[in-house]
């Protein structure tokens, strides 16, 4: 499970505004893939053209039409035609979310809008992204720190109070106090007992928790914290597209479930994969295809790697290359880019935690 503490994370954030009118920008935000080409990233389209050559020795994902890039050892931001939308003029920056985006400028963090405009200071150790209209900040408190949350004004809705939390999602806010997680709402009020060793973001109205410590069993709660999945897994993903892959106690092998809990095919895998757009990536004896929920191979195993479809194409891995295919298998971009991991986690990170979930929330 991924680890909710946000010391260190301090990515994926969004601002608040100041006290003058924000000033309105229009972006354009056309598909933009970030790609590496010889140890330097720039961007294509969806046809494989490079839009943005390769002159960045580190980039981002592209986020409500703008992409963090580094210049001289400073973080700006381009637009998606290449153009330096917001000056490098920051030690670190984070992608766009909500029209808000989280730099550092010395150790402290703050926040700009779209313009490049500061629209909270540089007052925060850490910070986490706007989501649901709140974000998490930590802040010191004597010889050491505390997390709160603040509204798109700056202010602490929520006051620093928690050793450790997360962003919201389907309202709801995963915290940290002592060794145990709970859940609250956003006026602060706790709805879930602190309880949990590990508790992940809401997904699909269910949130993967770890009960009885590190070596501990993973389970799946609702929003009133009633265990609709025992713990009973080993390890697990969060759900995505309405499946989650769970690992087997007592075995070396991981299983594909609902949202019920109820295996969808009958078949242990090696490894866990994600479902988006009805497809998942799976190795089959050393290559990876496609395959859909019933189990079908809908693009056979053919690559060296291969990540999760958003909006109609994936990225694979050919050798050491990387080039982008659409949903029937066809190589729209060909195979010409260095696979380069980090960007691909970006890619899966980015889709599977900030894009709204289209499966309803029930369990039908």
């Amino acid at each position: 499970m991924r680890r909710l503490l946000i010391f260190g994370l301090a990515v994926l954030a969004l601002c608040t505004a100041c006290n003058r009118q924000e000033k309105k920008v229009e972006l354009d935000n056309s598909f933009r893939l970030l790609v590496n080409f010889n140890g330097k990233y720039g961007y294509c389209d969806r046809g494989g053209a490079l839009v943005i050559l390769p002159n960045y020795v580190s980039a981002s994902i592209f986020s409500e039409g703008l992409a963090t890039v580094r210049v001289d050892g400073k973080d700006g931001y381009v637009d998606v035609k290449g153009n330096m939308a917001i000056p490098p003029a920051f030690e670190k920056a984070s992608i766009f979310l909500n029209g808000r985006a989280s730099v550092r400028k010395g150790d402290l963090w703050g926040y700009i809008d779209q313009s490049g405009k500061q629209v909270i200071d540089y007052k925060f150790i850490s910070t986490f992204g706007f989501t649901e209209g709140l974000a998490a900040v930590v802040v010191p408190e004597g010889s050491g720190a505390k997390a709160g949350f603040i509204d798109e004004k700056g202010k602490f809705v929520i006051k620093p109070q928690f050793d450790d939390a997360s962003n919201f999602s389907e309202g709801l806010a995963a915290i940290k106090n002592g060794t145990k997680h709970g859940y609250i709402d956003k006026t602060g009020k706790l709805m879930i007992p602190e309880q949990f060793y590990e508790a992940a973001m809401f997904r699909d109205g269910l949130a993967m928790v770890k009960i009885n410590g590190k070596f501990g069993m993973v389970g799946f709660i609702d929003h009133t914290g009633n265990a609709v999945i025992p713990a009973q897994y080993s390890e697990a993903t969060n759900f995505n597209d309405g499946v989650a892959a769970v690992k087997l106690k007592g075995k070396n092998a991981w299983q594909l479930i609902d949202r019920t809990g109820k295996a969808i095919i009958d078949q242990e895998f090696p490894a866990p994969t994600i479902f988006t757009e009805g497809l998942a990536p799976m190795m089959v004896k050393g290559k990876a295809g496609y395959m859909d929920k019933q189990g079908k191979m809908v693009i056979k195993p053919q690559f060296d790697a291969g990540s999760i479809f958003v909006e109609g194409v994936a990225p694979v891995k050919v050798g050491d290359k990387c080039g982008f295919i659409d949903k029937t298998g066809k190589m729209v971009i060909e195979a010409r880019f260095q696979w380069d991991q980090r960007a691909v986690d970006q890619f899966t990170h980015y889709y599977t935690h900030f894009k709204a979930s289209t499966v309803k929330n029930d369990n039908k």
